[in-house]
């Protein structure tokens, strides 16, 4: 693995009850994403929806908790402890929680596939996420997460879920659609390095709309329809029909 040699002295930091505390905001702002994931997952897991697309969907909430709370403290607030070799478990878990999503796009669109084109999609997604996580791990650089958030969320679940739109008018599918807009404004802030100051920083601003993404994401989830043989109508969608 190439560490980075990284100036502390330049990055703004606190300290609280005598605890060094890195890039405070940055730490605040991902937590502010992490509670949302825990509130889009419990209240996903409260439907009771059963089949393996809507729990990977959940899952990709909860392992997105995981990564921004990792990524905010161990990432951020505490860099100076564990050094660059600390950002990798909230970027595994980031990486994770997009293959989930993926994985779930796909018992999405299998019902309208070939056979034999689904199950390529799905060993396409194991094969996708260790080689991401292979390179991740060598080279230790964010450009390569964010790479595979582009081609999980934006190649695969995106694109999918124009597939399925075209085909069945999912009401999911509409909300995935806003969701991924505003993934792709969260990066282009983020590469854009703009800064309001070292108290409200580009991944401060990138946070604000992958918040609302991560909204999105949940409106989508909780109106997503799977279309196996036993069509599964989310129970919202029901009562707004009576």
């Amino acid at each position: 693995m190439n560490e980075v040699a990284i100036d502390f002295s330049k990055v703004h930091q606190v300290q609280v009850f005598g605890i060094t505390i890195m890039e405070p905001s940055t730490v605040l702002s991902s937590l502010m994403l992490t509670v949302i994931c825990i509130y889009a997952f419990f209240h996903l897991n409260r439907l009771g929806r059963a089949h393996r697309m809507y729990k990977q969907i959940q899952y990709f909430f909860l392992f997105m908790a995981i990564a921004t709370a990792i990524g905010g403290v161990l990432g951020h607030g505490f860099l100076y402890l564990t050094g660059m070799r600390g950002k990798i478990p909230g970027w595994f878990a980031s990486m994770i929680a997009v293959a989930l999503f993926e994985r779930a796009a796909i018992w999405h669109i299998k019902p309208l596939l070939p056979k034999r084109n689904g199950l390529i999609l799905g060993w396409l997604n194991y094969v996708e996420l260790t080689i991401f996580f292979v390179l991740t791990f060598i080279t230790l650089n964010f450009l390569i997460v964010e790479i595979h958030a582009f081609y999980g969320l934006f190649l695969m679940l995106f694109f999918i879920e124009i597939y399925v739109y075209k085909r069945r008018k999912d009401p999911g599918s509409k909300n995935i659609f806003i969701a991924t807009f505003m993934g792709a404004l969260a990066a282009g802030l983020h590469a854009l390095k703009y800064s309001v100051g070292p108290w409200f920083n580009y991944n401060d601003i990138s946070h604000i709309a992958m918040a609302a993404s991560i909204w999105f994401y949940y409106q989508g989830a909780r109106h997503m329809i799977y279309y196996g043989e036993e069509m599964i109508i989310p129970e919202e969608l029901i009562d707004s029909e009576t």
